[in-house]
């Protein structure tokens, strides 16, 4: 087994459909089938099948005239940020205030509402337009599961049910993650001899000495034990899955407005916020506000 840190990256793309398939494939981690021509048929394929939900990571920044009757269609949606900003329109005889209509939202409302045809009007993100940022997560499930009640993000997480751990994709083994509160090294841990070693690099990680840190080790053992006795039996990844403890590691790409993620620092930087979640939130704010 291995045990690893948690940690959380931005991802940077703004190419809409790229992102919607690098979130859309952590969920089965397939992110080797990923080509530079691959993401339209991805998408398209998402679209065909109806999974919304991964539309959702594609952002899409759209910036038209307040006259337009699209905007009317657009701007009561609860997943758009609609900001109009005027402008003056001079002429030699008259002079008027008009609007521009600065639109953050992504794929899916555009698709699920018919309003593709906005995307004519796609641009770059300006100072007038909310942000939306994506973050990739790897933590435990138990932070995941906390991460998720935050409802107005939209989510792609690395799934239990169609993950088989014990292919050579996942090296055949399990990987949990290193909760803060345990002070043991990273790497691997095979029991062997009374010692938890790292066998590959021929080094011990620490004995086994009935403490803590070898009471979890040994639940973590165990649990990855069961996990691929119950595989080689026959049971599908989604029927194994339940031996398997919180410290399992996910990976959770996490997209939302700029506010949406404030809100997220509010709850999740605060003190009484559970410690492997905090130390999470705390990188992450550090990382968007550099």
């Amino acid at each position: 087994m291995k045990l690893i840190e948690s940690s959380v990256q931005i991802i940077e793309e703004k190419d809409p459909y790229k992102m919607i398939e690098l979130a859309g494939r952590t969920c089965y981690k397939s992110e080797d089938k990923i080509t530079e021509n691959s993401a339209k048929e991805f998408v398209d394929r998402m679209i065909k099948l109806g999974h919304g939900a991964m539309l959702e990571h594609g952002t899409i920044y759209l910036t038209i005239d307040g006259e337009d009757p699209n905007l009317s269609k657009i701007q009561s949606n609860p997943h758009t940020k609609v900001n109009l900003v005027p402008y003056e329109v001079l002429t030699e005889s008259n002079y008027t205030i008009s609007y521009k209509a600065y639109i953050t939202t992504n794929l899916r409302v555009l698709v699920e509402n018919n309003l593709k045809e906005l995307l004519c009007y796609q641009v770059e993100p300006t100072e007038y337009h909310e942000k939306r940022i994506t973050a990739k997560f790897i933590c435990d499930r138990g932070v995941s599961h906390e991460f998720v009640r935050h409802r107005v993000f939209s989510f792609a997480q690395e799934s239990q049910r169609y993950c088989n751990y014990n292919k050579d994709k996942f090296n055949n083994e399990l990987t949990f993650i290193k909760p803060t509160w345990l002070d043991i090294p990273t790497g691997d841990y095979t029991y062997w001899d009374g010692d938890w070693c790292d066998i590959d690099n021929m080094k011990i990680q620490l004995p086994s000495d009935n403490g803590i840190a070898d009471n979890f080790l040994w639940c973590l053992n165990n649990a990855g034990m069961q996990y691929r006795l119950l595989i080689n039996k026959g049971l599908k990844p989604q029927e194994a899955r339940g031996v398997l403890p919180n410290a399992t590691k996910t990976e959770l790409v996490m997209t939302g407005f700029e506010s949406d993620w404030e809100h997220f620092f509010e709850l999740r930087c605060s003190g009484a916020a559970h410690p492997d979640a905090k130390k999470l939130a705390d990188e992450l704010y550090k990382l968007i506000h550099k």
